[in-house]
């Protein structure tokens, strides 16, 4: 009776070890919000949003920062053989949730600089815990570092190969596009 009491006891706690969800790619800096519409800009604009309806949103980078603000020590596209970087800035999935946006059949369209395009249902991105970057190793993002808004995947955790996302990392975004 004890050995079979054993026995189940390592069973279920085997199958419980096996439940478990990785823990988040990234740790909060700080917690913050915009409580409804985005904040119209008083400088310079780094980003536009655009939602389904058409309304249009631009963000400077205070805008941004009333966000939470997170940081995410990682490799990265196009520079994967160069140690680790600390990013810091906010979390695409709190952008889908302040713009109160459905995600069901939400796609977004990423627009560059350069005006490179690439554009995704949210269900793949969102497990991807996908970050506006503005921030690399403790200075913002300029141009020479893709930014100065850029996409951050958790590069180690690109199951089974990191290199099938590099379209992913978009740099230089200055629009996001959402739509149904």
């Amino acid at each position: 009776m004890a050995r079979t009491l054993s026995w189940l006891l390592g069973l279920t706690l085997l199958l419980l070890a096996g439940c478990r969800t990785e823990a988040p790619s990234y740790e909060v800096v700080r917690k913050g919000g915009w409580g409804g519409t985005p904040p119209a800009p008083t400088s310079e604009v780094l980003l536009t949003l655009i939602t389904p309806d058409g309304r249009s949103y631009d963000l400077d980078r205070a805008g941004l920062e009333r966000l939470t603000w997170v940081r995410r020590v990682t490799r990265h596209h196009p520079r994967e053989d160069d140690p680790p970087a600390s990013f810091e800035g906010v979390l695409l999935a709190q952008i889908v949730d302040e713009l109160d946006l459905d995600p069901k059949g939400l796609k977004l369209r990423f627009i560059a600089l350069d005006d490179y395009q690439l554009e995704r249902p949210w269900r793949d991105l969102k497990p991807l815990e996908p970050m506006l970057a503005l921030v690399q190793n403790g200075r913002p993002l300029d141009l020479d570092d893709f930014g100065p808004v850029r996409v951050v995947l958790p590069y180690d955790r690109l199951k089974p190969d990191p290199t099938r996302y590099n379209a992913l990392w978009v740099w230089h975004v200055r629009v996001i596009e959402f739509r149904y």
